[in-house]
C-alpha cells in the first residue's frame, strides 16, 4: 500500500482523504492595522479562508477593515454572525452553526483564520467558537496568535503604567455590579475596568463614591475613528449628559493614586 504523504489521511474504506486543515485564532489588535503583529500578517497572508465575526446589528466588522490591506483577491473571507446576547440557547445555537461552517473548511484539508480584537484569550468570541467546534471535533487542531489588547494600547496612548514592582491588576467587566467593582478597587492597585458601556453611569457614581474619580481615565474607540481620551474623570459629568460617549469601545483604567490598599479579596 502506497504511504498517504505528509498531507493526506487515510479513510477507512481505503480511499484518501485531505488532512484537516489548522484553524489560526488571531488576535487583531485594539483597531490599527500598524498594531497587528508580524506573525497575525504572515498567517492572514497565507490562509487560504478567513473568518470574521459580525454582531447581529449588521454594523460592519471593524476586524474585517482592519485585515483589508494584508488579504489578497484570491482569499476567501466569510462572515460569522456573533449574537450579542445574554441567551445562552441562542448563543449556543449560533455557535454550532457556526462551527459547522469552519469545520467544512478544514476538513477540505484548508487552514483557516478566525480573527478577533485586541487578543484572542481576553473576552474573546473565539472561545465560543473552539468549544463549539470541540464538541463535534475533539481533536480539531487549533494554534491562537495573541494580539494587542485594547488595554495596553489605552494605556500607552495615556503614557502611563498599567502596573509596577509588585502592584497587582485585574483586568475585570464593569457589568459584574457595584459590590464586586467595590471589592476589586479595594484590593488592587490597578484596574482595567472593560465592557462599561452599559453601565458607564453607575461606574461613575461608584468611583465619585469611592473618590477615585482623579484616578480614573476613560478611553473610548482606542485606536478607531472617533477615538476619545479623558486622562482624568475628575469633574467630568455622568454618561447621558454628553461629555462622555456610551461607546461599546470603551474601557476605564483607575490606578492606586495613593490610596490604602487593603489586601486580599474575599473567596
Amino acid at each position: 500500500m502506497p504511504e498517504t504523504g505528509p498531507e493526506m489521511a487515510a479513510r477507512p474504506e481505503g480511499r484518501l482523504a485531505p488532512r484537516p486543515g489548522r484553524l489560526y485564532g488571531i488576535g487583531a489588535g485594539p483597531g490599527s492595522a500598524e498594531l497587528l503583529t508580524l506573525k497575525a500578517v504572515r498567517l492572514l497572508g497565507e490562509v487560504p479562508v478567513v473568518f470574521v465575526p459580525r454582531g447581529d446589528t449588521g454594523e460592519v466588522s471593524i476586524a474585517l477593515s482592519i485585515i483589508r490591506p494584508f488579504v489578497s483577491g484570491g482569499q476567501e473571507i466569510r462572515e460569522l454572525l456573533a449574537p450579542m446576547t445574554r441567551d445562552r440557547q441562542a448563543r449556543s445555537r449560533a455557535w454550532d452553526e457556526a462551527a459547522a461552517q469552519v469545520l467544512a473548511v478544514l476538513d477540505s484539508g484548508r487552514d483557516a483564520a478566525f480573527l478577533t480584537l485586541g487578543d484572542s484569550t481576553i473576552y474573546s468570541t473565539f472561545f465560543y467558537l473552539l468549544e463549539a467546534l470541540r464538541r463535534r471535533q475533539p481533536g480539531i487542531e487549533v494554534e491562537i496568535v495573541p494580539g494587542i489588547t485594547s488595554f495596553s494600547a489605552a494605556a500607552s496612548l495615556l503614557g502611563r503604567s498599567l502596573t509596577m514592582g509588585q502592584e497587582g491588576l485585574a483586568v475585570v467587566s464593569a457589568t459584574r455590579g457595584s459590590d464586586y467593582l467595590r471589592q476589586v478597587l479595594s484590593v488592587f492597585e490597578n484596574v482595567v475596568l472593560l465592557k462599561v458601556a452599559p453601565v458607564l453611569a453607575e461606574v461613575q457614581a461608584l468611583l465619585a463614591e469611592l473618590g477615585r474619580q482623579g484616578d480614573a481615565a476613560f478611553v473610548c474607540r482606542c485606536g478607531l475613528d472617533g477615538q476619545v481620551i479623558r486622562d482624568s474623570l475628575a469633574g467630568c459629568p455622568l454618561a447621558g449628559a454628553g461629555e462622555l460617549p456610551a461607546d461599546y469601545y470603551s474601557l476605564i483604567l483607575v490606578r492606586h493614586g495613593g490610596q490604602q490598599i487593603n489586601g486580599a479579596c474575599d473567596p
